[in-house]
Parts: C-alpha cells; structure tokens; sequence
C-alpha cells in the first residue's frame, strides 16, 4: 500500500469517527434537553398557578432548536391545544410528543412504546 493510500484511508477513518461522535454527542445533548424541558411544559399544562412563563418559553425555545421534525410537529400540536382545548386532548397530544421524543432518542427500535403507555404524565399528590 502507498502512502497517499495509507493517508487518504487515515482521513476517512477520522472523518467518520468524527461524525459518529458529533452524532453521538448530539444525542446526548438532545436526551438532556427533552429531560429539562418536559416538567416545564406539563407543569405550564396541568397547573398554570405553579407555573413560570419564562422557564416555558425558554423549554419550548431549547425544544424547537434540538427537537426533530416529528417531535416538534407533536409538541406544536399539543401546544396548540393547550392554547385552544376545543383543538383536541391534550394529554392524548402530550403523550403522542412524548412517545416521539422517547423515539428521537432512542438507539434500539426494541424500546418502543405507545402513547397508551404513558399514563400519569403528570400528577399532582395531596398532602
């Protein structure tokens, strides 16, 4: 073997590698992001007294830059709801975005769940 065939082999190798990790890390980034935001959002949606406006617009911010497309797509539909309740359930909505959060990231397809599956997304005990 050459030595622009040994160089050319160590480049693509590394560019892999490197993409491998910034996906990697990505996701990491993301799992992080939809574990800090999601209390937000369903504590804004089941108990609005409680809740900060500011720390849900900057949940909702984080989640429209890291989210992908199906995840953004349920939340917007959830949240449309949560602004008009005639628009549908929202814990049917809510569910559906959590269920496809769960699926972005996610390595193993085996882990799958299904929106019915995630009962008490949000529960408030008595004193």
């Amino acid at each position: 073997m050459n030595l622009v065939a040994i160089l050319v082999a160590a480049f693509f190798s590394g560019l892999i590698g490197y993409f491998f990790g910034a996906a990697k890390t990505f996701r990491e980034e993301k799992q992080k992001i939809y574990v800090d935001i999601l209390p937000i959002i369903l504590k804004v949606a089941y108990d609005r007294q409680a809740s900060d406006e500011k720390d849900f617009n900057n949940a909702l911010s984080k989640l429209w830059l890291y989210g992908n497309k199906k995840v953004t797509r349920k939340m917007e539909n959830a949240l449309s709801i949560l602004h008009k309740p005639t628009r549908g359930n929202f814990t049917k909505a809510a569910q559906e975005a959590i269920v496809e959060m769960r699926k972005d990231i996610q390595i193993s397809p085996f882990q799958k769940i299904e929106p019915k599956d995630v009962n008490h997304i949000y529960t408030k005990l008595s004193r």
